[in-house]
């Protein structure tokens, strides 16, 4: 049994943040307001629900495995898909802290693989590759998935997305900038977030660690759009 693996240093290292709560207060209230309406004939609406408190396992596993029955019968929803990777990814991390390395590796390349195959098997859909995104542009610099993170913020650079989202996009790109050592390009954006004012202050002091919770704009104009749009 390994009891010190290279994964530790590395791999391992890309989701040991995701068991931790967001960095910015959730809006909570909004995302049971938004959600609790489709929760009750949309699996993935009450997954997310499910998966609020990241450190939560028994409930992370429920989402996981809820998401997971839904996909054997319906493979093509690509927004269960893309949460079941964000739920795997998170479980990587609690296993990941109770020194379980092999299941943590297991979860982790699981949650990658859904992640990537859910934004790329429907590529016309800008909401999904800002999700993979998010996830992709605040995991630490040793994943490398910065590389990916980048190539999806410099595709939805044009007009594809709500202004709602703009601070959020901005603080992705600041912190994927970092983390690929492209200074220049995460000063511009640091820089950007400030200007903001109001709007870019909160996120603006997550220059690390863990991804913020859900805003109001990313409830309102990705989750619930790609939530209605389910089959």
């Amino acid at each position: 049994m390994l009891t010190n693996p290279p994964l530790m240093r590395r791999g391992l290292l890309i989701v040991l943040l995701l068991a931790l709560t967001g960095t910015v207060c959730a809006a909570q209230e909004d995302l049971d307001t938004r959600l609790a309406p489709l929760a009750e004939k949309n699996v993935t609406a009450r997954a997310l629900l499910l998966m609020k408190d990241k450190r939560d396992t028994s409930q992370l596993n429920r989402a996981v495995s809820l998401l997971q029955q839904h996909l054997i019968a319906s493979p093509e929803d690509r927004t269960a898909k893309m949460f079941c990777g964000y739920g795997q990814l998170f479980l990587a991390g609690d296993y990941m802290l109770k020194k379980n390395y092999m299941r943590a590796a297991e979860l982790s390349k699981q949650g990658y693989y859904a992640i990537d195959e859910a934004a790329e098997q429907e590529p016309e859909n800008a909401l999904q590759f800002y999700l993979r995104a998010r996830m992709n542009a605040f995991v630490p610099a040793e994943s490398g998935r910065c590389v990916v993170a980048n190539k999806d913020l410099n595709a939805l650079q044009s007009p594809l997305l709500p202004t709602s989202l703009t601070p959020m996009l901005t603080l992705m790109r600041a912190r994927a900038a970092m983390n690929c050592n492209q200074p220049e390009k995460a000063a511009q954006a640091w820089n950007a977030l400030r200007a903001m004012g109001a709007a870019g202050e909160p996120l603006y002091r997550i220059q690390s660690g863990a991804p913020p919770d859900w805003t109001s704009g990313e409830i309102l104009d990705v989750l619930v759009p790609l939530l209605e749009a389910q089959p």
